[in-house]
């Protein structure tokens, strides 16, 4: 909110003071799986996400990091989506600095959208920044070391978004 009460430009990467990215948390039509890739440089399974890149939508720039980063087609909006019409969260995070790509250390404001899509694709990693890609059942995330990955499990069972399929993970 500070960002936009000064006037700074959140998207666009170069705003070291913070910039908007994307994600897409991917569920089965059954809801008790999730799409995760291990980030190669946090080291990490994660949902799919990246750089928002104007002027596309935020839901289609998750839509395009998904399929970038995973090979993924045919994602749809999860029905909470659908009814809300919004991400299911922002999450603004510290990201370290990366001298690889030339970046001071930086926040980032993700804009976290929920999805579906068939687990029986073929998945294909995008190894530049994947390391691998693949279906978990969604009790990973409430297990997951990333303090970010298990308060997202956590809301998303308080919506009820995963229904019975808790007792299955």
């Amino acid at each position: 909110m500070a960002q936009l009460a000064a006037g700074d430009d959140i998207a666009v990467r170069m705003n070291m003071r913070g910039h908007v990215t994307t994600s897409a948390t991917v569920l089965s039509p059954t809801f008790d799986r999730v799409l995760l890739i291990h980030h190669r440089v946090f080291n990490e399974w994660l949902p799919p996400g990246g750089h928002y890149e104007p002027p596309d939508s935020l839901w289609g720039s998750a839509v395009r990091e998904t399929t970038e980063e995973t090979g993924l087609r045919n994602i749809d909006r999860h029905p909470w989506t659908v009814c809300h019409d919004l991400p299911i969260d922002i999450d603004t995070h510290p990201i370290p600095a990366n001298v690889a790509k030339g970046e001071g250390p930086h926040v980032h404001h993700d804009f976290r959208f929920l999805a579906v899509a068939p687990d029986t694709a073929q998945l294909v990693a995008e190894l530049s920044e994947v390391s691998e890609v693949r279906w978990a059942y969604v009790g990973e995330m409430r297990d997951s070391p990333d303090e970010r990955v298990r308060a997202l499990h956590e809301k998303l069972s308080r919506l009820g978004i995963f229904g019975d399929a808790l007792q299955r993970s």
